[in-house]
């Protein structure tokens, strides 16, 4: 039972403080804000292209590019995220999704690459921007695992998601190349602000090994049907560090890694897929050919996803309050090296994570006067058509 092995385990953090591997660290004190640099995004500010709606844009686009404007998600009742429709967690709050049913919902990146103005439910559609080229837009994930975290989509093709790769092995292996060489150089600002490097990572580690250690991965199925690259660069904030452990997150049958998924194109083998081809049947495939999901998964989330933290992380545990422990908030001490509980405090965990990541996010930043953070609108939008100047066919070759 993994809660069993995990409240017998231990791992360091920051200044060598034990604690227990089901707790985690929570309530930044309100003087140790400041102990967290942040790195603000490109200094862009476009206006939208298309003042409305995804189902503005549905009224009148050629009937073709429809299924490139929505999702097939699950709507979490808690926090309201789109959550993909075979996730039982939310894995943003927690909550569960067990009696949710499967929904439409607006498809952002979509909307981010058209330059829609608005979501239905009126919030801007702005993105936190950190590099676009003509091929790659990469940006910041609002719900970020940690204080670096990155999505980028192929600017030119609509592809639903990474199945779609395997249409085309040679053209995918160039477009991954194109898509992870953008989201380092997006990287690179983070790793060389010297106040941000030092708060993030205990001792020396060079810009290679936190290359080798970046979480980069496909969800199948996705919670946007627009293919985008996960790149969530080490350690994981407390809190998220701790639903990775419990396996809430880089979910077995769910997260497909980079490697595993460059392995399978550099066969170069055409596989058809369609819309209905199941994942399933694509891994069986492969495993026969001797590329094994479950073996590269096990190894991706033991090597990469936790140990990267548990190697990397850097917080001091006296900028926190709190300890939570099986969902209850503690107050603590340090003894020896190690972390002990105090006594049990009448506080909501969920909403200390959401004070937490609003401090060490860095979406959005610089945050405006009122505390809230800023975006743009892509500088160069695609046209909302299929074909030259909007979404390009997928494979290029098709």
């Amino acid at each position: 039972n993994r809660s069993i092995l995990l409240a017998m385990a231990t791992m360091n953090v920051g200044r060598s403080v034990k604690m227990r591997r089901n707790q985690y660290l929570a309530g930044i004190k309100e003087g140790s804000i400041s102990s967290f640099p942040t790195v603000s995004r490109l200094d862009v500010n476009c206006l939208c292209a298309i003042d409305g709606t995804i189902e503005d844009v549905a009224k009148t686009c050629e009937p073709g590019l429809l299924p490139s404007l929505f999702n097939d998600v699950k709507i979490c009742a808690k926090c309201g995220k789109p959550c993909a429709f075979t996730l039982s967690t939310c894995n943003s709050c927690g909550a569960s999704l067990a009696e949710v049913v499967i929904s439409k919902s607006e498809n952002v990146f979509s909307a981010f690459l058209f330059g829609v103005k608005l979501a239905g439910k009126g919030f801007p559609y702005t993105i936190s921007l950190r590099r676009e080229t003509e091929n790659v837009l990469v940006f910041d994930d609002m719900l970020a695992l940690t204080r670096c975290h990155l999505n980028a989509v192929p600017k030119q093709y609509y592809i639903p998601d990474w199945r779609y790769l395997l249409l085309a092995p040679k053209d995918a292996l160039d477009l991954l190349d194109k898509m992870e060489a953008e989201l380092w150089e997006a990287t690179l600002p983070f790793l060389h602000d010297p106040s941000f490097r030092k708060a993030t990572y205990r001792g020396e580690i060079s810009d290679e090994e936190i290359r080798k250690g970046i979480i980069c991965s496909f969800n199948f199925p996705p919670s946007q049907f627009q293919m985008h690259i996960q790149w969530v660069v080490p350690p994981l904030i407390p809190f998220q560090h701790f639903m990775a452990e419990t396996r809430n997150h880089f979910h077995e049958n769910r997260g497909f890694p980079l490697t595993y998924v460059r392995k399978i194109l550099a066969l170069d083998e055409t596989y058809p897929v369609t819309k209905d081809t199941p994942i399933e049947e694509i891994m069986e495939y492969f495993s026969k050919k001797g590329i094994d999901y479950k073996a590269e998964w096990s190894e991706w989330y033991e090597k990469i996803c936790l140990a990267s933290t548990l190697q990397w992380q850097n917080w001091n545990a006296h900028d926190f309050d709190y300890i939570v422990e099986e969902g209850k908030v503690f107050e603590f001490s340090v003894a020896d090296g190690s972390v002990v509980l105090g006594k049990q405090v009448d506080k909501n965990p969920s909403d200390i994570q959401a004070q937490d990541k609003n401090i060490l996010s860095n979406y959005g930043r610089p945050y405006s006067e009122a505390g809230k953070p800023t975006g743009t609108y892509i500088q160069k939008p695609l046209k909302t058509k299929l074909g030259e100047g909007g979404y390009l066919t997928w494979p290029p070759s098709a």
